[in-house]
């Protein structure tokens, strides 16, 4: 007697990747820029990373970077975990002033 296979789909649904931060707070430039500086203000280097990250994540990384006259591959960078986050004051004043604006 064989025994019949069925092609039963499992039960659980699939889990979807969570984004930390996406939403409309993140399409508000001056809202992001704010947030920014007051990471600067309160020497929280690791809530301006995410914060930063979070929204290049969702930007237009080659609009953003002529908007800030830098080059992409710096956002690039500042986006890759594996490299070391310590922008230059160049950097972090062209990226706000770029959102600010």
């Amino acid at each position: 007697m064989k025994s019949k296979k069925t092609n039963k789909k499992p039960r659980t649904k699939s889990l979807t990747e969570h984004v930390p931060f996406a939403s409309r707070e993140l399409k508000n430039s001056k809202l992001v820029s704010e947030a920014l500086l007051e990471c600067i203000r309160t020497g929280d280097l690791e809530s301006f990373r995410d914060v930063l990250t979070s929204y290049l994540m969702t930007a237009n990384k080659a609009a953003l970077a002529k908007k800030a006259g830098l080059g992409r591959r710096t956002l690039y960078d500042i986006l890759d975990p594996k490299k070391k986050f310590n922008p230059e004051l160049s950097t972090v004043s062209a990226v706000i002033r770029a959102l600010a604006a």
